[in-house]
């Protein structure tokens, strides 16, 4: 049964790693966005994927972990999913803390991933709204909208000019 509880422990502890690895690259894109840095952006993109991946992949090591731990701990138990608390009680010390703050921890980590995903994608979207406005600006340069000068008279085309060539 030790053994069994050992393996959910490591898994667990890999889980939060691959967390705590995956929020210090979503804190690194942050930075990137703010120091409009594409190439470091576009590798850390990969890196955040790959994470991701294993993330998953690592998923199901800890599912099977969690399953043969409860066949053992709690054979009578049916297939209902169990928290980590209840999983907790069945063990005893100090097997019990260190699931406990095991599974602390991970939230923890997890939240704080959701969190900065959240930001990321805030800034991204800030990003991308003030590109749409600028094109909208260039693209409506060159065409006549009406503007008038201080003193009445119609701009010529040379005047609403958003950016001049010199060569």
């Amino acid at each position: 049964m030790t053994r069994t509880v050992e393996i959910v422990l490591t898994a667990l502890q890999e889980e939060l790693q691959w967390q705590q690895d995956l929020a210090a690259v979503l804190d690194q894109k942050l930075e990137a966005m703010k120091q409009y840095d594409i190439t470091r952006l576009e590798a850390l993109t990969q890196t955040e994927q790959r994470l991701l991946e294993g993330i998953r992949l690592h998923a199901v090591k800890r599912n099977t972990a969690v399953h043969q731990a409860l066949r053992e701990l709690l054979p009578k138990q049916k297939s209902r999913r169990l928290s980590a608390r209840e999983l907790a009680q069945a063990l005893s010390e100090p097997l019990r803390s260190r699931l406990l703050v095991l599974t602390g921890m991970l939230r923890e980590a997890a939240e704080k991933v959701q969190r900065l995903n959240r930001i990321n994608a805030q800034v991204t979207r800030k990003m991308l709204g003030h590109l749409d406005h600028i094109f909208r600006v260039i693209t409506t340069t060159g065409s006549d909208i009406g503007l008038y000068s201080r003193v009445g008279k119609k701009t010529s085309g040379e005047q609403k000019r958003l950016v001049d060539a010199i060569a």
